[in-house]
């Protein structure tokens, strides 16, 4: 996992941004995003290939292109809601 946004979110719970279950949330959520990222390109490589082989690659790379945005657009809403559950943004700022 990437040591800065680790420390990004431990200074934002020692800053009392985010309290103890919000930071774990967070670096769960991210470690979850890291390895389903990683299962993901392993399934999508060899696909790639494949569709460059079969199909030419500017076949290949609209597919890719197309992979790419779907995958982002899912990430997106897992971490949205992700967000929505953190206290810090459910509490009413004083």
């Amino acid at each position: 996992m990437n040591r800065g946004w680790v420390e990004d979110v431990e200074r934002l719970h020692q800053e009392g941004i985010i309290d103890g279950d919000d930071q774990n949330t967070l670096i769960r959520h991210m470690e979850e995003h890291r390895r389903s990222l990683q299962d993901e390109l392993k399934l999508i490589v060899p696909e790639y290939n494949d569709r460059i082989a079969r199909d030419g690659q500017p076949s290949a790379d609209e597919w890719l292109a197309a992979k790419a945005r779907e995958l982002g657009e899912r990430d997106g809403e897992r971490t949205r809601r992700v967000v929505d559950t953190l206290s810090a943004v459910n509490t009413p700022a004083p």
